[in-house]
């Protein structure tokens, strides 16, 4: 089902449908005049895309705002498959990029992992599971119409139009350019991943999410994805109504690694220490801090313009454990890179007896 479906429902008494099926298939924009005939009878009549649905579980609710549907019907449209939940109580309706998770009697659901408000409960009827269609339809991208007439025409060919669909976009950089290959994960403001919508950044570091539920968002590129980076995050934008957000870009940090001393290595006793660490792209100073686990006070702190240096110091003694701490930055101060001071991983080491 393309995303630019129109869902158009016409609650009405028992009717006359002539030339419904024709006019439902005609390639030029026509009308199809619906008049009431006498009788007590009502139900629903469903069009989509100007197409007359073929299901029979669809009611009118809540005073004839909402329209429920029995969840498998929407198979039958096409726009999905029903999945059992985590529990019995629960039922997904799952897409390629969405899944609606519905709960009986509730009047609460989730889309992908977010907690949405319904516009009215779920509840069984005759033990099929009855859901707001209204609610399915704009969580899928599609356009909504609910028309109450009891005589109406309706043009059954839509002139077309583009689902008002929201979407994020934004750049990655790492100094001052855009970077290209970085997995760029969505997640909802409790940093919970929104499952199908990852994106990876193009040639100038772009990258994309498109048809995305109302919400409140982040942009999260996590080390888990990237290894050689530090978590990063953009901030947080609040998406409804076919929104597009332009994020501010996401500044990248490099992971420093020890090269010497190795990570937790004994080093020999030594007038001399030479300390290494791998490079960092666009570094004007390192700056390397020496000092004792859970201790601020600095033993050696000193700057170089090189991932290398001997230190000569007699402030560090034999059988105690030391943190070495890197950090990069360029030329207008701008944090490059670094190593624990960043949220890398503590770099250790002692001095042999």
């Amino acid at each position: 089902m393309a995303t630019n479906n129109r869902v158009l429902l016409v609650a009405l008494g028992l009717v006359t449908l002539l030339g419904i099926f024709a006019a439902a298939y005609a390639q030029a924009p026509v009308t199809v005049e619906v008049r009431p005939v006498d009788g007590g009878a009502s139900g629903t009549l469903l069009l989509i895309d100007g197409k007359l649905a073929q299901i029979a579980n669809v009611e009118i609710a809540a005073r004839g705002q909402q329209v429920m549907v029995w969840i498998r019907e929407l198979e039958k449209l096409g726009w999905g498959t029903v999945q059992a939940g985590s529990s019995a109580e629960k039922t997904v309706f799952k897409t390629k990029n969405i899944a609606l998770t519905f709960s009986k009697n509730q009047s609460v659901a989730m889309v992908n992992s977010l907690s949405v408000q319904l516009p009215i409960e779920t509840y069984l009827k005759g033990g099929k599971l009855m859901v707001p269609l209204s609610f399915v339809a704009k969580s899928l991208g599609y356009s909504f119409d609910l028309a109450m007439r009891p005589v109406a025409t309706v043009s059954t060919i839509p002139p077309p139009a583009s689902a008002r669909t929201n979407g994020i976009r934004g750049q990655v950089f790492y100094n001052s350019k855009g970077v290209a290959g970085i997995k760029v994960a969505l997640v909802d403001p409790d940093y919970n991943t929104v499952k199908g919508f990852q994106s990876v950044t193009g040639a100038n570091g772009d990258y994309a999410f498109d048809s995305v539920p109302d919400g409140a968002y982040l942009a999260y590129v996590w080390v888990g994805h990237n290894p050689g980076y530090f978590n990063r995050v953009s901030e947080e934008t609040d998406l409804s109504g076919g929104k597009i957000a332009e994020l501010k870009p996401i500044n990248l940090g490099k992971i420093i690694h020890p090269v010497r001393p190795k990570e937790d290595q004994a080093i020999a006793a030594a007038a001399k220490i030479v300390f290494e660490w791998t490079p960092c792209e666009g570094t004007a100073l390192y700056k390397l801090v020496v000092t004792k686990p859970d201790s601020k006070e600095e033993l050696i702190s000193l700057t170089t313009a090189k991932p290398k240096v001997e230190v000569v110091t007699k402030k560090l003694s034999p059988g105690i454990a030391y943190v070495a701490d890197i950090e990069a930055r360029d030329a207008d101060g701008r944090l490059l890179g670094g190593t624990i001071g960043s949220g890398g991983k503590i770099w250790t080491f002692s001095v042999k007896k």
